[in-house]
């Protein structure tokens, strides 16, 4: 068996590359069920050449030539380069071979090589009645789960648990019509909510930035170590520049019109090389002090209405929250979201243990 890094190729032919895409793909329709999160070998290599801020690596496993695993990580170079997210993934035929703790083994040991001292890692699960639950007790995934397994065994603990939900675009629980302007009338006129598709106006830019920053901190982290980042209107021109090459981005945004101050953020993307895509929910936030006033259902109904009027052919919504982050959800559930899986965050500090996130393995 080899297991082996695979250096960004110029071509996404690249018999290596195309496996590891080929193998992506096949490890996401066992997580969900269907094509919804395939990704495009060739979509994915232009990203890969655009990105500034992460470090992202990808290893191939192969068993007397034949692709039988894989494995990413990626560092955000800007903030905290010494934090790895570990992902990997062993095909059905392969496991219960060590084929998993190979790959671990391999990736520790790069990455402690190259300066990682803190390792993390997100596992989707099946919801199920007893899972294993963070210290905070709120939400938690199944224990039997391949990817759990080995995450504890090599020293990994679940330090926060999140709800992963659907929102049906052809069955919504209320016409996102009525929530908005049933929010808006809660919020009143001190606060107007915005669209915008694509890259921001450079109006908005730096209350854009000043929402990207409190996002790192405000949300529940549970037991994850918590860290900060400094955005700046290049540093959102950066993102953007590498995200719109492979995504459409909608945004929706609330402004207290007293003070000018952007408060509140709803941000979707879509794959544009994928037609069967789920939308995917990024960041959601309405700052502290601004909470209580129905902002959260303006913004999120306001962009869930510009989404389905941009998007016809989108057939739902995937969105992810903390457990304990029982506002968000419930702005969720009164539009209609309802829980498909569960998602655990582990994390080693020590540089002990590598896991990896909700892939499939044993």
């Amino acid at each position: 068996m080899d297991i082996y890094e695979i250096p960004l190729p110029e071509s996404a032919a690249d018999p290596d590359w195309a496996d590891h895409k080929r193998l992506e793909n096949e490890c996401y329709r066992e997580v969900i069920g269907g094509p919804e999160w395939d990704v495009d070998p060739e979509a994915d290599l232009v990203s890969a050449r655009a990105e500034k801020e992460w470090r992202n690596r990808w290893f191939i496993v192969r068993d007397d030539g034949a692709p039988v695993g894989w494995a990413r990580t990626s560092r955000q170079m800007v903030d905290q380069p010494d934090m790895a997210y570990v992902s990997l993934y062993v095909t059905p035929g392969h496991r219960g071979r060590g084929v998993g703790q190979a790959i671990v083994d391999h990736v520790r040991e790069v990455l402690l090589a190259d300066g990682v001292t803190t390792f993390q890692s997100w596992i989707t699960t099946p919801i199920v009645d007893e899972p294993l639950r963070p210290s905070s007790g709120f939400g938690g995934v199944d224990p039997s789960h391949g990817g759990v397994r080995l995450a504890q065994a090599d020293g990994l603990a679940l330090k926060q648990a999140e709800r992963v939900s659907r929102y049906d675009f052809d069955r919504p629980l209320v016409d996102p019509a009525e929530a908005l302007a049933e929010a808006q009338a809660v919020a009143g006129e001190s606060y107007l909510v915005q669209t915008v598709e694509g890259a921001m106006p450079d109006e908005m830019l730096a209350g854009y930035a000043v929402l990207m920053e409190r996002m790192a901190v405000d949300p529940p982290q549970g037991d994850l170590a918590v860290i900060e980042k400094k955005w700046d209107a290049e540093r959102v021109r950066q993102h953007e520049a590498t995200r719109l090459l492979t995504d459409r981005i909608y945004r929706a945004v609330v402004r207290h019109v007293p003070t000018g101050e952007f408060v509140a953020l709803s941000e979707m993307h879509m794959d544009r090389a994928n037609p069967l895509a789920f939308v995917q929910q990024w960041d959601t936030i309405v700052l502290e002090e601004h909470r209580g006033r129905r902002l959260g259902m303006l913004v999120k109904a306001a962009n869930l209405l510009q989404v389905r009027d941009r998007e016809p052919d989108a057939k739902a919504i995937l969105t992810w929250n903390a457990e304990e982050n029982g506002h968000m959800l419930a702005v969720n559930e009164a539009l209609g979201f309802y829980p498909v899986y569960a998602e655990g965050a582990f994390e080693a500090i020590t540089g002990e243990g590598v896991g990896k996130n909700g892939d499939p393995t044993s």
